[in-house]
């Protein structure tokens, strides 16, 4: 890894978080700020999973903003795949494939720190440790993976038309833990920070799967993937076989943010794993950002699931979003592809979404996430006497 351009005037830097044994630390300048595996670069990755010309950071008045520059693995901020140009925070996680850095203001570079030196190349295909920050919770992180220590919760999603459950999607959660945070998205945080990820998304599924043979019903069960396990396909079909193993007849559905579809050939391996798991397909978040028509055309999911901030007050929307999510929605049926609308938290929501035409409905409105203890047990039957 070689630093180039290196100056002091630097208001933000980049810490290492993917060497165990050294620190270092990049200042983001000059700007705009390039990254990748090219020496032309300004910060070159000694990695196989990090593009030639991988990703660049730029700064316009006091915002720092990172963009994807079209690499093959992909940038990810704080857990989730970016697409387009995403603003930058103090304590923010960057990934270039899977190459790991935590965004901090220069202000707290401390002198002791191993920085500043454009002599130093450093191979970063290995596992990371945690930013200062986060440090404390690497060895109860570790321990709740082994000891496979999490809640799944279930939220139902239902038929618009006769408000019955289709199916429940499986979230993951974990017990009331001083030692750990209780938010899903901080929990990803320290995840990506030690290359944990797709452990972590596998063990939600799992977990999620096997306690729910005691949902009342019978269900689909809708399950998630982080991103980071579309880049080993190998690794995500071993999960995928041992859930379909757990559920036995239980109907399963995959789902993938539509963001995380960067390659046409691991789409291609991903359908033919699914059709032979016979595991169901759903695009997760649809409609943020760059919407992926040409991927869905090719490779039409059994759902699309349109993310919350299309939902969010929808009955306020001016007619001409509701003209445009009916053209999704009619696009989608000539698809073949059933839609659910994600994020409903009020009846006007709902009424709205469903005449607008969708399939499904899921929201804290129609149930919000449970774990099983909190499900009713099934009714005793009737006994009748002769």
């Amino acid at each position: 890894m070689d630093l180039k351009n290196k100056t002091q005037i630097a208001k933000w830097y980049l810490e290492s978080t993917s060497d165990p044994n050294n620190k270092w630390v990049f200042p983001i300048d000059p700007v705009p700020f390039t990254i990748g595996r090219d020496k032309s670069c300004h910060l070159t990755l000694e990695s196989d999973g990090v593009s030639r010309h991988h990703a660049q950071i730029n700064v316009s008045g006091e915002i720092l903003w990172v963009h994807d520059s079209g690499s093959t693995n992909g940038t990810f901020l704080n857990g989730k795949q970016i697409t387009e140009s995403e603003s930058l925070t103090n304590g923010d996680i960057l990934h270039f494939g899977k190459v790991g850095f935590c965004v901090l203001p220069m202000d707290d570079v401390k002198p002791s720190d191993n920085d500043f030196d454009s002599n130093k190349t450093v191979h970063m295909d290995k596992p990371g440790l945690l930013p200062d920050h986060l440090q404390d919770y690497a060895a109860p992180f570790k321990k709740m993976i082994h000891d496979r220590a999490v809640v799944p919760h279930y939220q139902p999603i239902l038929r618009f038309s006769d408000k019955s459950i289709k199916g429940y999607e499986i979230l993951g959660r974990l017990p009331g833990n001083e030692d750990l945070p209780e938010n899903p998205d901080h929990i990803f945080d320290i995840a990506v920070s030690l290359n944990m990820e797709a452990e972590l998304s596998a063990l939600f599924r799992e977990e999620g799967v096997g306690q729910a043979r005691d949902l009342p019903e019978s269900a689909s069960l809708f399950v998630n993937t982080h991103p980071m396990e579309l880049i080993d396909i190998g690794m995500l079909e071993l999960s995928l076989a041992k859930i379909r193993k757990l559920a036995g007849s239980t109907n399963l559905v995959l789902e993938i943010n539509e963001k995380a579809i960067t390659s046409m050939n691991r789409m291609k391996s991903l359908q033919s794993i699914l059709q032979n798991l016979h595991i169901g397909l759903a695009y997760d978040d649809f409609g943020v950002g760059q919407s992926r028509l040409v991927e869905l055309a090719k490779f039409p999911p059994d759902y699309l699931k349109f993310d919350i901030s299309l939902i969010r007050k929808i009955h306020l929307a001016p007619k001409r979003l509701h003209q445009l999510i009916v053209t999704f929605l009619n696009m989608a049926r000539d698809l073949g592809t059933a839609t659910i609308a994600e994020g409903i938290e009020c009846s006007e929501e709902g009424e709205t979404c469903r005449q607008l035409g969708f399939d499904y409905a899921q929201g804290f409105f129609y149930g919000s996430p449970i774990p099983i203890s909190q499900f009713a047990p099934p009714a005793a039957p009737i006994e009748t006497t002769s």
